[in-house]
């Protein structure tokens, strides 16, 4: 049950392909508990039905696809038939939300024979969830995390001095788009709402993950800005501030976050360093990164002698930022991981759990992704509440699809 089941009453349906900001943008709207309508093609690079029993076992897309379709009705659609526009009529009619990705609008786009969807669905908001946006030289650039860090600069900042262009591991600005595109959702759909006008016009949302990255260059864009030199790849350092780095420890590495001058202060204390205090070359922010090596041998000195766990004890206690560096294993293993609720109940432990918590009880989520066709009968018969001849009429004309019906032909 969802921990919020006033959304459950929104259809929003999903029309994109792949690990995207859109895909993730429905997984998150299905966790909050919307009811998530997802198309999906016969043949497209996206399609999955898990065999004839739901039964992926071996299949190495399994992870990522449970990861992007948990807790979605699976609409099985033609778009290429003749009888596929009057079922996306039906669906996007009662739709609250669409988010698309630029291939997805483009479909609806000629299966409706219609340029903008609003004119067609007015009360629809139309989220986009693209690399680039919906405008501009790029907008048509086929690209994904890697492609979109490169062009922001990202990789030009990130990394060591000699080790050259270096992208964040993960896909930290798909994700973040794809949090940007619900908040623009919720956002325009609480305006609707609060109109108190039931034909309320949708707005169209442009969302991209390069305006995420941008987002995420807070620090060196004005730097630049300020001083006109670009910055460049300085590893776990912080251009502005010192010591901030990663420090060898006995048995590891610890990262150390001295921000300020006060944090500075209490460091030199806790590590028994006091007369690193009346040294000149330390005694300004400015000071500290211009002789960031000498400081950062001088806190070396008192790592390396100690375990990564009594250097982050230590340093915590004393309110200064510190992490251990941990591995993905010793990160699962960990009780920060299991408290937080951060593995989905059921899944095997293949999948993350919500990441909203409503008075300190996590939100409960569907572990389970809906099989290539399993929802389309439920969602177009019982939600959209279509005549059940005309349901037939486009089954049979091959425009829909059910579950199963895949394994059917083959056979």
């Amino acid at each position: 049950m969802s921990t919020f089941p006033e959304y459950r009453s929104w259809l929003v349906v999903e029309a994109a392909q792949g690990f995207g900001a859109a895909t993730l943008a429905a997984k998150l709207l299905a966790d909050l508990g919307c009811t998530v309508a997802r198309l999906e093609e016969r043949g497209s690079p996206s399609f999955h039905d898990g065999g004839a029993r739901g039964d992926d076992e071996g299949d190495p897309d399994a992870p990522v696809h449970e990861l992007i379709s948990r807790g979605k009705h699976s609409i099985g659609i033609a778009y290429g038939e003749p009888e596929a526009a009057p079922a996306l009529e039906a669906l996007l009619h009662d739709a609250e939300v669409l988010v698309a990705d630029r291939d997805g609008l483009r479909r609806l786009q000629r299966a409706l024979r219609v340029d903008d969807l609003r004119e067609r669905f007015p009360r629809l908001t139309v989220c986009g969830c693209t690399p680039f946006g919906l405008e501009g030289p790029l907008a048509a650039w086929t690209g994904g995390e890697e492609i979109v860090q490169a062009i922001t600069g990202i990789m030009s900042v990130t990394g060591h001095p000699r080790s050259g262009p270096t992208r964040i591991a993960g896909a930290p600005l798909t994700h973040a788009a794809a949090m940007f595109a619900v908040t623009s959702i919720l956002a325009d759909v609480l305006r609707k709402r609060a109109s108190g006008n039931l034909d309320a016009r949708g707005g169209l949302l442009d969302v991209s993950v390069y305006d995420a990255a941008l987002a995420f260059q807070s620090a060196a864009l004005p730097a630049y800005w300020l001083s006109g030199t670009a910055p460049v790849p300085i590893g776990n350092r912080h251009s502005m501030a010192a010591p901030w780095n990663s420090f060898q420890c006995a048995d590891g590495w610890a990262i150390i976050c001295a921000g300020n001058h006060p944090t500075w202060v209490r460091l030199c204390e806790t590590i028994g360093r006091p007369d690193l205090l009346s040294d000149p070359r330390y005694a300004t922010q400015g000071d500290r990164v211009a002789h960031v090596d000498a400081i950062e041998a001088e806190v070396t000195a008192w790592t390396r002698e100690r375990s990564v766990a009594d250097v982050a004890a230590v340093l915590n206690a004393g309110t200064i930022a510190c992490g251990s560096v941990l591995s993905l294993k010793e990160v699962i293993e960990h009780p920060q991981f299991r408290v937080r609720g951060l593995v989905a109940q059921g899944s095997g432990g293949r999948q993350s759990g919500g990441v909203f918590n409503l008075n300190r009880e996590p939100l409960d989520v569907h572990q389970s992704p809906w099989r290539a066709g399993q929802g389309t009968r439920a969602i177009l018969l019982e939600r959209c509440r279509v005549r059940r001849a005309d349901y037939e009429q486009w089954l049979a004309g091959g425009a829909l699809f059910e579950f199963g019906e895949e394994h059917v032909q083959a056979a």
